[in-house]
Formats: C-alpha cells, sequence, structure tokens
C-alpha cells in the first residue's frame, strides 16, 4: 500500500497584517522591491487592476512584471463559483481560504509536490466583506488540460499528459492532500526539459496541480478518497463532451503513473469503482437535467418576453445596439433618485441603478454625472439627517464615481464599498427637485454642506448659472422650483445663463419638464410655456434638455424651440403618469428604472451628440445577473435636430 508523508510549514513571512488587511509573502519574494507594495493595504489592492491581463478561470489574472519580483508574476483574484458567484463575485466574508491556500502551496512545493511556485498571497477588507488574491510565478510555456484538448492532441500526446498527471496526483495524495476540486483547468502542462514535439511517442509532459483553495489535509489519504479524486477529474472530461476521445491505453497510462506498480493500492482502489460509478450516475442526471432546462430557455424566455410585452415592458426599441465608442465627451443623467427603503440591499432601485451605472463606466468611460431633483426624498436635508443621508443617497451608490477627500469625507467614506485604487471619480452636478425644499435650509445645505463631504459636487447659484464642460458642451443648471410660478425670473435667469454659455452645444439640466405638464399632456402654460418662450427668445441654441419629476425613461422631440427633451426621473423607482399616447412630441415612453447617457461624437459639420436611455435592474440584488440595455437612442445636431443614428 501506499505511504504518506507529512509536510511542514514553509517559510513565509507577514510584511504587514492587520484587522483589515492580512499578507503571505515567501521568503525568497520578500527580498524584490515588488514585495514593498505588501506593507501598504491601499497599494496591494492597486495590484488587482496592475500590469497586463491574463485569460484565468473565474476571472482575469493580471501579469505582475519581472523587474519588481525578480521572475513574472501571475496574480489571481479570488472569485467565488456556484450559486452565489453571480451576487457576490469576488466578496468573501473571511480571506482565510487564500491564505490557507498559499501556505499549504508553499508547504507543498518545498517538499517536491509538483504545484505552481507560490510568491504572495493578501486579504484586504472593505466593509463587511473582503477581498483576496494569490500570486505565483508565471508559467508562459504551460497550459491547462482544456487548452491541451483544443489543441487537436495526438493519442501519443494524451498518454504523456496522463501519465504526467497521474505522477503529480500521486505526490499530492502521498503528501497527505486532497485537492477537492479537480478537474481539467486545475492541471497545468508544459514541455519537461529535453523534451520532443507533441507529434513524438517519446514526448515528456509535465503536470502542476493549482487551484488548491478547496484542498484539505488529511493523515492518509483512503483508497476510495483517492479513487474519488479520479473519478471527479473523469466527470469533467465527460462534462466538457471529451470522454470519446481518450482510449483504453491513456486510462491505463494515467492509472499505472499513480499507482506505480503498487497492486495493493490499486486492488483496494478498483473495490471503490462501483461506489463511485453511482455517484457518477447521479452527477450525470443533474446535467441532463440541467440541459433539458437550457434547452427550454428560449421557450422560458419567449413567455417571459411576451409576459413583459403585455405588461408594456417591451417593444421593438429593445433591438438598440451598444452605445457609441471613443466618444471625446460624455455624461450620465439621472433623477429622483435619493430615497431610503427597509431592506435597501434588496430592495432599494437607486443601489440597482447605480449598480447599473458603474458597471457602464467601467466599460465606456464618463466624465461626468447629472443629478436632477429629488437627491433627497421625501423632504429633503435636515442638520439631523445630514450625515446620514449623504451616506445613504451619495456614497453608497456612486462612490466609485465619486472623490472622497473632502474636509468631512471620512465621515461618510465607510459606506463605500469600492476600493479607492477602483475608484474613478468624476464631477456630479446637480438641481433641486420639489421634494428636497420640504424641509427649510435643505437647499443650502445641499449647496454649501455637501461638498464638504463630495468635493467635486457642483450646483447653480441663484436660479441659473452655466458651467463650461469642455470640449465645447456648456451644462445649464437650471432651478425650476424655487421660482417656478415667476415668469419674470425664469426668464431673466434662463436667458442671462444660455448668453453666458459658450456652446456651441448647450445642455439645460433641471428637474421639471418642458416638455409636458405634470400629468404628462401636451397641453402648455405656466412655467414649461416660461422655459420655451426663454430658450426662443435668446435665439441660441439648446440641443438637450434633461428634466426628472416624473418616473419614467421618456423622450420628445419638440419642434419649438428645436431641441430634445429626455425625462429620466427613475433613478430609484418607476411610476405614473407616462406621457399622453397622442402627445406629438413623444418619441419613446417607458415605466422602467434607468439613466441617460450622453456621448459626443464626430467632428466638424458631422459632429452629434448621441443620447442612450439604459434600461436597468429594478432588483439590487438581481443587478449582478442583469446588465443594463439600452432601449431607445437619439442623435441631435447642432441645430437640436434629431438625425439618424447608426442603429
Amino acid at each position: 500500500m501506499s505511504k504518506t508523508n507529512s509536510i511542514d510549514a514553509a517559510p513565509s513571512t507577514s510584511p504587514f497584517s492587520s484587522e483589515r488587511f492580512k499578507t503571505r509573502v515567501a521568503e525568497n519574494f520578500a527580498s524584490q522591491p515588488g514585495a514593498n507594495v505588501l506593507r501598504d493595504p491601499e497599494a496591494t489592492l492597486a495590484l488587482l487592476t496592475a500590469g497586463e491581463a491574463r485569460p484565468g478561470g473565474r476571472s482575469e489574472h493580471r501579469l505582475l512584471p519581472g523587474s519588481d519580483w525578480g521572475r513574472p508574476l501571475r496574480l489571481r483574484p479570488a472569485r467565488r463559483g456556484g450559486a452565489l458567484a453571480p451576487l457576490l463575485g469576488d466578496r468573501f466574508l473571511q480571506p482565510d481560504r487564500i491564505l490557507r491556500e498559499f501556505d499549504l502551496t508553499l508547504a507543498l512545493r518545498r517538499t517536491g509536490v509538483p504545484v505552481v511556485e507560490p510568491a504572495f498571497a493578501f486579504g484586504h477588507r472593505r466593509g463587511v466583506f473582503w477581498r483576496a488574491a494569490f500570486a505565483s510565478v508565471d508559467e508562459p510555456a504551460s497550459f491547462d488540460g482544456r487548452a491541451l484538448f483544443e489543441g487537436a492532441p495526438t493519442d501519443a500526446r494524451l498518454r504523456a499528459a496522463a501519465t504526467a498527471a497521474g505522477k503529480a496526483l500521486r505526490a499530492l495524495h502521498d503528501a497527505g492532500v486532497l485537492h477537492g476540486d479537480l478537474h481539467l483547468r486545475n492541471l497545468l502542462f508544459s514541455s519537461a526539459a529535453g523534451a520532443g514535439t507533441k507529434d513524438d511517442e517519446q514526448e515528456d509532459l509535465r503536470c502542476q496541480l493549482i487551484d488548491l483553495d478547496r484542498a484539505r489535509q488529511v493523515a492518509s489519504p483512503s483508497p476510495s478518497a483517492r479513487m474519488h479524486e479520479w473519478m471527479r477529474l473523469l466527470r469533467s472530461l465527460e462534462k466538457n463532451g471529451l470522454t470519446q476521445r481518450i482510449t483504453p491505453r491513456t486510462y491505463a497510462a494515467a492509472l499505472s503513473a499513480y499507482c506505480q506498480r503498487d497492486r495493493d493500492l490499486r486492488r483496494a482502489m478498483w473495490a471503490c469503482l462501483a461506489q463511485e460509478r453511482a455517484r457518477a450516475l447521479r452527477h450525470r442526471l443533474g446535467w441532463r437535467i440541467g440541459r433539458r432546462l437550457r434547452l427550454a430557455a428560449p421557450l422560458l424566455a419567449s413567455f417571459a418576453l411576451a409576459t413583459l410585452f403585455a405588461m408594456g415592458g417591451c417593444s421593438s426599441e429593445d433591438a438598440v445596439g451598444p452605445p457609441p465608442e471613443h466618444a471625446r465627451f460624455s455624461l450620465f443623467a439621472l433623477g429622483d433618485t435619493g430615497r431610503t427603503r427597509p431592506l435597501a440591499a434588496l430592495t432599494e432601485g437607486q443601489l440597482a441603478v447605480a449598480a447599473g451605472m458603474v458597471e457602464e463606466a467601467s466599460e465606456r468611460p464618463i466624465t461626468g454625472v447629472v443629478l436632477l431633483g429629488d437627491n433627497f426624498y421625501t423632504d429633503g436635508l435636515d442638520r439631523d439627517t445630514l450625515v446620514p443621508r449623504v451616506r445613504e443617497n451619495l456614497v453608497r451608490p456612486y462612490c466609485a464615481m465619486l472623490r472622497l477627500d473632502g474636509p468631512r469625507s471620512s465621515e461618510v467614506e465607510s459606506a463605500c464599498s469600492t476600493p479607492r485604487s477602483e475608484r474613478r471619480p468624476v464631477p456630479f452636478y446637480a438641481v433641486l427637485g420639489n421634494h428636497d425644499l420640504e424641509l427649510p435650509g435643505s437647499a443650502s445645505l445641499q449647496r454649501e454642506a455637501v461638498p464638504a463631504f463630495v468635493p467635486e459636487w457642483r450646483m447653480a447659484h441663484g436660479l441659473a448659472e452655466s458651467i463650461e464642460l469642455g470640449h465645447g458642451v456648456s451644462l445649464i443648471l437650471f432651478e425650476s422650483e424655487p421660482e417656478i410660478d415667476d415668469r419674470a425670473a425664469i426668464i431673466h435667469a434662463l436667458r442671462s445663463a444660455i448668453r453666458a454659455a459658450k456652446g456651441p452645444w448647450r445642455i439645460l439640466a433641471t428637474h421639471r419638464p418642458i416638455a409636458t405638464d405634470d400629468l404628462g399632456t401636451p397641453w402648455l402654460g405656466g412655467y414649461p410655456s416660461f422655459v420655451r418662450d426663454a430658450i426662443t427668445a435668446e435665439g441660441l441654441p439648446v440641443q438637450l434638455v434633461l428634466a426628472g419629476h416624473h418616473h419614467s425613461l421618456q423622450a420628445f422631440e419638440v419642434e419649438t424651440p428645436r431641441l430634445l427633451q429626455l425625462g429620466l426621473g427613475s433613478g430609484s423607482r418607476a411610476e405614473g403618469p407616462l406621457a399622453s399616447p397622442d402627445h406629438p412630441d413623444l418619441r419613446f415612453s417607458r415605466k422602467a428604472l434607468g439613466f441617460a447617457r450622453i456621448d459626443l461624437v464626430g467632428t466638424g459639420t458631422e459632429e452629434r451628440m448621441v443620447t442612450t436611455l439604459m434600461q436597468t435592474s429594478s432588483w439590487p440584488a438581481l443587478s449582478a445577473l442583469q446588465s443594463p440595455r439600452a432601449v431607445a437612442r437619439f442623435a441631435i445636431d447642432l441645430t437640436g435636430s434629431v438625425v439618424p443614428t447608426s442603429d
């Protein structure tokens, strides 16, 4: 029978540890220049986006340069698998698994078990959750078991791989360790020194075992446990439809390399075969049920789409493609965001919309965000609620896009779950909504106190103010609510701001729409007419109006003055009223959560402002499963005319 060798802890150091940060580094890497980074939690976390991206298993790996570490390293972020993966991704309650994997891998390497050479590992806590990563020496000429089959290997090459895998697994088991997650991607092959080509019958391959995060040490692996690991690998072949590629000679090569003429071990393992076959049958049944569910998915999706259509949730507009690439200037806009609800992490629409914005910005960066009022439901701000409301309605949802280095940022930054190294701060431009004015002093708190927490928070001084954003874009922040019935004040303030805007592109941001009244009808009088009269009287084009108030996604092509108005008041909830179907200017309407993306593309006479309405999930818990999708797109030229898009 086989014998088991115990493994001792290998030498490693922990250059910095605290309640929020834990590290491990192998002694032979501790003196390298790159190890200095491991003393700084934020600098260490930045490694997750450093270096060159390389394909990995559950997530992208990063290639760290050899100049910092003596040899190039491959950094593997820890990510969840299984049912929790879409919800938690790379968040863990503890970093223990990856630190334990590092210690075990280092110890196995020291005893001669063929595993990758570990360099360092770390865990970093932000709020409740930890993020972790494992770095090992990069093996540039290696390939995993899946890639082996994708390369159309000969039978000789497969037998060489089976022999190498058998030897590697035997060494692991003899060290008293069970892998726990043995599948094709966790076998790393490379040509041994002096090996022939892949067509050479005498080719010699080397196999390393990787991803030991589920490995466990045992006193002496039983024949049943050993056979279970082999059958797990066999199920991986079957699940990938590769069993027909394996000949009996290949299976025999693997088992012979593993048993190493130990006939007692071979007999004991074969005695466990019936039990493992029964387990394989259960797995096979599960796969078949899963396949049938996947085959039924198109029918289920069709039913769901039909249901959504019947509820007014779907239309032909869903055929819109992704927003344009290579925009010179980009904004997000949304309104009516600032609610507070019990169990917000499960139910609050603002968090779902914000998650969609962060995802979209990570793919196509932006230069600013415009908030269109009702930033703090239902009554605005007061001194007693200032800090918790800034935490809940600004920092928690949008922190990935916020700069938090103001004089009072430390009071709210703990609400941010995004590490500093991953934040991409942009300015936030805001106007007031009717609900922001309910409490005395709420308006002044938003203008004067919020910037102490969020330094790049900008609001108008007075009723209207023009801000130059660059690239020929002027943003006019207009406060519709304080003097909503004062025609003279509105026209004077707006004309002054329009005149001050350099343009040639002018975007008007306001809370209350100008294309409809409060009920969504085309009747115009009072406030909407005041605004349109001011734009017409000044004689300078205002090509785009962004408005909130109505909790939906809408678009109106206005003739006088000529412009496009987007209704974007569904930043936290979607409800009526929608514009009346007979509204002559209505071009799109949907009761759904979402935001708008505004991109400046083209040059010269072909320059266009392209606006895309993005619909998001309604539930934060589903945001990881449902990316924001473009549901409508409109392009405008410098005259404010809606022109055809490329979609």
